[in-house]
């Protein structure tokens, strides 16, 4: 058990548990939430069947919607990038003829998982302490720009447990979770940076809906718009008139 007394958040409270595990294999599981019987002997089970770096299962709300039976670094940042790291434009053309955007995008929560802690080390892969929301999907975007193996299970192994504190409750529109907005480009851009590749293209429609966020808001879109990354998504959006509000959005922030 790791105890917080300066309140320094989630990431903080995993990594320093990362530190003082032992063992071959990590799992991270909220407080609130239960497992089934056999969340650990199937989990580790496959990690070992597969060399797998890690290994995804199924929960109750979200099960997982495609096998990540995965091998090779290419062909596990081609699937699984898409479905964890962000809205990408190829999502919103599918969109635009009348797609579902979300299709393909995963629940991204690390208690879903169980990691070979030799593969976290050698890569240095942490939390960022700099979120405080959302924290898990970029821990696995970046887990799966460094794997090579990459396993999945079908089966409903952990329950979550969703409360009436949630992030959905209680923290969409707040100050904090605008203030997000900022640390979350600024963790892609370092995930890139640390990768390479070209990983950053999976998150150009997430950086103009994030700034459609901000200016309906009248949050410090500006400032998140003067971003050249942004800048440039903003200018590459693929408009619809099947989407009239986002149109107008973006094409009011590209002239202001």
């Amino acid at each position: 058990m790791v105890d917080d007394p300066e309140s320094r958040g989630l990431s903080w409270a995993r990594n320093e548990g990362m530190i003082r595990a032992a063992g071959d294999a990590l799992f991270f599981i909220d407080a609130d939430d239960t497992v089934r019987p056999a969340f650990f002997s199937r989990l580790l089970s496959a990690l070992d069947s597969s060399a797998a770096d890690f290994v995804l299962s199924s929960f109750d709300y979200a099960p997982l919607k495609r096998e990540y039976n995965l091998v090779g670094n290419a062909a596990i940042r081609d699937v699984m990038l898409p479905a964890f790291f962000g809205y990408s434009f190829d999502d919103v053309r599918r969109w635009n003829k009348g797609g579902d955007l979300s299709w393909r995008r995963e629940q991204g929560g690390v208690w879903r998982c169980a990691f070979r802690r030799d593969f976290l080390e050698h890569h240095a892969i942490r939390f960022d302490e700099n979120l405080r929301l959302y924290e898990d999907s970029p821990f696995i975007a970046e887990c799966a720009c460094r794997a090579e193996r990459v396993a999945s299970i079908p089966d409903v192994l952990y329950e979550y447990v969703p409360g009436p504190g949630g992030i959905l409750a209680t923290e969409l529109g707040s100050e904090r979770y605008f203030t997000y907005k900022f640390h979350a480009l600024a963790n892609r851009k370092a995930i890139a940076g640390r990768v390479g590749g070209d990983v950053m293209r999976h998150f150009e429609a997430s950086a103009v809906f994030s700034a459609l966020e901000l200016f309906r808001a009248r949050r410090d879109w500006r400032r998140y718009r003067s971003d050249p990354f942004v800048a440039e998504s903003l200018r590459s959006f693929p408009v619809s008139p099947r989407h009239p509000l986002v149109a107008a959005g973006v094409l009011a922030m590209r002239c202001l």
